[in-house]
This record gives structure tokens, sequence and C-alpha cells, in this order.
């Protein structure tokens, strides 16, 4: 998605190609100094630690939600249609991909996989309800394969590293947005679909359909932990009704399931950076490096691209850097609260509690692309094929971008940022008093939790307040 936004400005508003990450065309001034907004955003979050520590009460079992029977005959019929409504769907993003436009900007498959999919999916999974779990298209192909090949009869143990590649799955996935070339392209997406269909269904042979799918598919994973972030949750014949993000409450993972939590607050923090002063001055001093620039030029001359060359080093550098940041974060947490309990269990038991930083910085970062690019999907659902036609009527399109202003993006980070971190170091508090045998121990492990949010809300909305303020 990198660069895509400036690109659909300049091209349907016909300015010239600025490169801004949101392409906003407008300089917002803030009422008041940068500062203060960073300081008050820290200040929201530590007093949210204060009131978690004074006033949360001290339960190891918090019931917090109520839920509906949905009569057996109305799922018996209501969830396969829909499940083969998004086979058909996906039938159909495959089909254009493979015959449409080859623009990004006019192929309705791009345009479904990276605004309506990657953006508006993931945040309404997370808002609202789960539903990629019940519908998942790829799932249902699977399941229509194994039925020829019976995997049951030859079933093997998950080895301990199975979960890992649900951790290299998203961290490709970030690659492909934010470095390739080949997200822009709808024939290379339509392959890349088509071997992750091909992946999923050798590895369901393989270890079985449910431990492939919840072990080690990025995608089932991603949505089925963001999916407990929702107030509404889906349990085979029963609607749960819950307050936001508890259902992340008790919530076990495991070691590689943290690290993919921390590797998706990475992902969206790197391409929040890749837009600042910090991101220029990195670019700069590595083109100007006498020590760098022979072997610059030397793979220049082999054919290698330098740009996405630098932004994959840099991507899996914020990556690296992320997982030692919260190793060093769990380390505090365990020393704080006496080192009586297994650090494996800290290190598992907190990651789940910065789910909501993750949603709301891919809220505050993509609100505005949203509503740009969003504007491109019923001239592009109008003619799918690129052969004249006009199914939804008019399929000319003169982006609107006066429709969200810098200021409206703006105030809708803040909010965002806020919000998500105060909701993680509540969440954090409510597992440590789960984990931890007395409320003093709960209090002392979030200590270097509050330091560490803080800090991260104050960096994150600066980070966000570049493209708006400068």
């Amino acid at each position: 998605m990198k660069g895509r936004l400036s690109a659909i400005a300049s091209f349907y508003i016909g300015a010239p190609n600025t490169g801004w990450a949101h392409a906003f065309g407008q300089r917002f001034d803030l009422p008041l100094p940068l500062g203060f907004y960073l300081a008050g955003a820290g200040l929201t979050v530590a007093l949210t630690f204060l009131g978690s520590a004074l006033f949360l009460p001290f339960e190891k079992h918090m019931r917090s939600s109520f839920g509906v029977h949905i009569p057996y005959q109305l799922t018996r019929f209501v969830v396969p249609f829909f499940r083969a409504l998004a086979v058909l769907v996906l039938a159909l993003i495959l089909t254009v991909a493979l015959f449409g436009p080859a623009s990004p900007t006019q192929n309705f498959a791009t345009i479904f996989i990276w605004v309506i999919w990657w953006v508006g999916f993931v945040l309404f999974t997370a808002l609202i309800v789960d539903l990629w779990s019940s519908l998942n298209p790829f799932a249902t192909l699977v399941d229509v394969v194994l039925i020829r090949f019976n995997p049951s009869k030859h079933r093997r143990l998950a080895p301990i590293w199975i979960g890992w590649i649900a951790v290299i799955g998203l961290i490709f996935l970030s690659w492909l947005e934010l470095v390739s070339d080949w997200s822009e392209s709808p024939r290379a997406m339509a392959a890349i679909v088509l071997l992750y269909t091909l992946g999923l269904t050798l590895g369901a042979i393989w270890l079985g359909r449910t431990c492939w799918f919840q072990a080690a598919d990025p995608l089932t994973l991603l949505f089925g932990l963001l999916g407990r972030l929702s107030p509404i949750g889906i349990q085979r014949n029963r609607l749960e009704f819950r307050l936001p993000t508890t259902g992340l409450i008790g919530y076990p993972v495991t070691v590689s399931q943290a690290a993919f939590v921390v590797t998706l607050i990475a992902i969206v923090l790197f391409d929040g950076i890749s837009e600042t002063p910090i991101w220029s001055t990195i670019l700069q001093w590595v083109t100007e490096s006498q020590v760098l620039r022979p072997w610059l030029l030397t793979l220049r001359e082999h054919g290698v691209d330098l740009l996405k060359l630098i932004l994959s080093i840099g991507l899996i550098s914020t990556i690296l850097i992320a997982w030692a940041l919260y190793v060093a974060l769990s380390i505090a947490i365990w020393w704080a609260a006496g080192c009586d309990l297994k650090y494996s269990k800290v290190f598992t038991g907190f990651a789940t509690s910065l789910l909501p930083i993750a949603v709301a910085y891919h809220l505050a970062h993509y609100v505005f692309f949203l509503v740009l690019a969003g504007q491109l999907v019923i001239p592009a659902l109008s003619d799918p094929f690129d052969l004249g036609w006009a199914l939804l009527g008019d399929t000319q399109v003169m982006i609107d971008v006066s429709i969200m202003t810098a200021e409206d993006v703006w105030w809708i980070s803040v909010i965002a940022l806020v919000t998500g971190h105060a909701l993680s170091v509540l969440l954090a508090h409510i597992e440590a008093r789960r984990l931890f045998k007395s409320h003093r121990q709960a209090v002392l492990s979030q200590l270097p939790m509050m330091v560490f949010m803080v800090m991260l809300t104050s960096f994150s909305l600066w980070v966000l307040a570049q493209p708006v303020v400068e």
C-alpha cells in the first residue's frame, strides 16, 4: 500500500504526485504545540493506570458477557449460504484480477483486497464482529478438497515450530503491502492468492484442517485475535455480547502467537515511521555513506532495487527491535512482580493486551486512505473487465478529497491512539490480577507497563502527526 494513496490522489485529482503519505494537499496548524498533545496523551494513559490500580476490583474471574441462542434450523441454512457467497466473492476477485484492467486503481480486485478487506474488514472485525472465522472462503475450499483426501488417516502431530509459520506469513503479507510492487499488480495478486490456497490445502492434508488453520495460517490467527476485541462473538449456535476487548481476558496464547501480536504492532509502526523525518534522515545517511556507497552501486549494477532493499531491511529491523523491546518489557514486569511466576507465563500473558494499540494505529493511519480510495469501489465494480459496461452507473470518478480534512484525521488519530493505549493498560491490569497472587504484585507488575505505554503513546502520536503537521 506504500505510496498508493498519493498515486491515487494525483491520478484522479490531476495534481502532481508529491509522495505524501496521506496526500492531503494541505498542512494543519495545531492550535497548541505538538508537545502539548503528546504530553496530554501520555498523561491520559498514566491516569488510566492509576485509576485501574485504585478502583478496579481484584477479581480472578470477571463476568462481562451474556449469550443469545441461535436456533439450529437457522444456522443450518444461513451459514452454508454465506460461506458459499464468500467463495463466489473470492472467485469474482480472482477472475477480475486475472482478466480485468491492469491498473490497481481501476481493477476491483486490488481495490477490494487493500481497501475493503485489508483496511475496512480488519476494522469491522475488531470493532463489531469476527465473520472471517465462520465464513472464511479458503477454509471452505480446503474442506471440499479434504473430502477427497480424508487426511484423518495419516494425521501427524504438529511440530513445536508450526506457529512460527503464521509469523512468517504475517511478515510476508506486510512486505507485500509496504515494499513489493506485486501488491499493485492484479495478476500478481491473483497468483499469490492461488499459491496461498494451495499452501493451505497442502498444510491441511499434512496436519489436519483444524491444526493447520489455527496454528499456521496468519489470516485465521489475525482475525481470530482481532475478533476477541469486538463486542460480539460467534460461538457455534450462540451469539455472545460482551464489553469490547474483554474477549481477550484469559485467552491463552503460545510464544509464537505472542510474537505474532508484537509483529503486528511493529508493522503498523514501521508504515508510519517510513513517512517521518526519521526515515528521511536514514535514507539520506545511507545514500551519502562513503562506506555503503560502493556496495550499493554494486547491488544496483546487479539489478537490485535499492529502495526496496532498504525498506525491507527497515521493516525486518523494526520487527526485531519490537521483539527485543517486548522481551525487555516482559522481564521488567516479571522482576517488578517478584519473579515468583514463570517468565514464559508473563511473556505470553500480556501480549494480547497490546492488540488495542494495533487496531488504534490501523484506524488512525488508514482512515483517510479508506475514505479516499473507497470512492473507487463503485466505479471499478461497475466495469470490472474494462469492457465499457456501466452496471452501477458512470465509471468516471473524481475523488473528493475534501470529504475529510487533515484536521479531521488528526483528531481521529488522537482519540483512537489514546483510547487504544488506555484499553491496553486496562487489559494488562486485568491480566495481571488474573496471573499474580496478590493485589500488590499485580500493581507492581504494571509499573513497567505504564512507563512503556506512556512512551509508546507519545511516540505513536508523534509519528502519525508528521504527514499532518509537517
